[in-house]
């Protein structure tokens, strides 16, 4: 059971996964946590979990009446890696039963589960993963407990195409089920307890299909998941385990998020009298509310050295100048708050940086008020500058929306003559007509974009070259050039 995560602290700038690999997600064992990753893991760090949630199930013909549960769930996870996530949890449900004429009936189930998960990430778009994970439920002693986990192995797909608010992802694996060991006698169970227990006598195979849509610091997800349970005297397709899930999450601040569940179980249900086997009957609708804190190790920068003692001011009579006020608001196009942006405030000769506050505001107080030029400049992102006016007594808000920046690629090389030592020389870029001089070593470099180039090499009293290259996205071409002596 794997719920989706949001990137921390960065997930929403332009590129919706940040440079790690893992399919990111902490693990859940029990219904009613999404199971699907649809969002790439951005850094290494930790990550605690909590929730609380209630359940109902519809009377049954050897459980009659309402079945109602309260649950709750404590969670940890660890990203040492950015490709790898480690995670453990417990869960508790405590379950009031109808009168099923032996009088009413309760009881409170705990289990707890462990889980690992590893991604890379193929291309720009795309995440593959896999997980193995473990589920230990209370029996009647640790050693039962232990002997009968059920165990899963799990491969994990999400696109997250970057600059774009949706991402997906898909679920595929086997259940080794041995949990049904904990019931060490099936037949003195009631019928209401077989619908609590959560063990089952049969192996599964989980499936599931999710998607998540971001709007600003709101992420809206949903999937559609089922265990098919498999094996001999294994129910009907549909009186496996299947259900439907849609919720929200809300970034309540850098490290804290908000999360809203809804599930609704789209089984039919399986008998379960006292000669049925013992499977899985989830509620038929559950709705569970989370917090999430995500913790990231900061860089620490090299402190900055102390400043030389100043001599004492004299005393000034005068009224202090009105300063002026500075807040940036940096998104993408698409309306993702940037957090990592760098933002400068350029003053004539000085270059004052603006910090980050929170989500995408950067502020700058108490500042000398006139004309300064603005500039904003972040990741794979178009540099962003404009003239502003700042007035004293008067706090300016500018909205700065950075488009991605185009694709780039270099031509870098050495001109030498025939006897190896490095020539004064023109390189020409055809078509786009680009040029440079290389220095005293006859170096050079160009940026220029993607695409295939006649590069011209001239220099006095040598005869000229003319080479064709390709350059890829990012790319860069090495073209070193031995001029003989001749005309130009």
């Amino acid at each position: 059971m794997l719920a989706c995560v949001l990137a921390p602290a960065g997930a929403a700038q332009a590129e919706p996964s940040p440079p790690g690999t893992a399919l990111g997600a902490a693990w859940h064992g029990t219904p009613g946590y999404f199971r699907v990753p649809v969002v790439a893991a951005a850094q290494p760090g930790a990550l605690l979990t909590g929730g609380l949630g209630y359940g109902f199930t519809e009377g049954q013909s050897a459980a009659p009446g309402g079945h109602h549960r309260v649950q709750g769930r404590v969670g940890a996870a660890l990203s040492p890696l950015p490709w790898l996530d480690l995670a453990l949890g417990t869960n508790v449900r405590h379950d009031r039963h109808a009168d099923d004429g032996l009088g009413p009936d309760q009881g409170t189930v705990l289990d707890s589960d462990l889980h690992a998960q590893a991604g890379t990430r193929v291309g720009s778009d795309f995440h593959l993963g896999g997980a193995l994970g473990a589920a230990f439920l209370r029996g009647d002693s640790l050693a039962s407990s232990l002997q009968n986990p059920r165990v899963d192995f799990l491969l994990l797909a999400a696109y997250v195409p970057r600059h774009q608010p949706f991402s997906a992802g898909i679920l595929a694996g086997y259940r080794h089920d041995l949990t049904a060991g904990v019931a060490r006698e099936p037949g003195r169970y009631r019928a209401g307890d077989r619908l609590s227990l959560a063990v089952s006598e049969f192996d599964a195979v989980p499936l599931g299909v999710g998607g998540a849509y971001r709007i600003g610091a709101t992420e809206l997800l949903s999937e559609l998941s089922a265990d098919v349970l498999v094996g001999k005297r294994a129910p009907r397709l549909l009186e496996s385990p299947l259900r439907f899930t849609a919720g929200a999450r809300q970034r309540l601040a850098e490290e804290l998020s908000l999360r809203v569940v809804a599930d609704t179980s789209l089984s039919a249900r399986p008998p379960v009298g006292v000669n049925d086997p013992l499977l899985p009957v989830e509620p038929r609708f559950q709705l569970l509310v989370s917090m999430a804190y995500q913790w990231s190790p900061a860089v620490a920068a090299a402190p900055a050295p102390p400043p030389e003692p100043a001599p004492p001011a004299k005393p000034r009579l005068e009224a202090p100048a009105a300063l002026a006020s500075l807040e940036v608001r940096v998104t993408t196009l698409e309306g993702y708050p940037l957090s990592d942006a760098t933002v400068e405030l350029l003053q004539g000769e000085a270059v004052l940086g603006v910090p980050h506050g929170e989500l995408e505001r950067y502020g700058l107080e108490r500042v000398a008020p006139g004309e300064a030029v603005l500039r904003v400049s972040a990741a794979r992102l178009s540099t962003h500058t404009q003239p502003i006016v700042l007035r004293a007594g008067a706090p300016l808000v500018v909205d700065v929306k950075l488009a991605p920046a185009l694709p780039t690629g270099q031509v870098r090389g050495l001109v030498r003559s025939f006897s190896g030592a490095g020539l004064r020389a023109r390189v020409r870029i055809e078509p786009l007509g680009k040029e440079t001089q290389t220095d005293a070593g006859g170096t050079f470099q160009l940026d220029v974009p993607p695409g295939t180039y006649e590069v011209v090499v001239e220099a006095a009293g040598h005869a000229a070259q003319r080479r064709q290259v390709r350059v890829q996205e990012d790319g860069v071409v090495i073209l070193n050039a031995d001029l003989l002596r001749g005309p130009p």
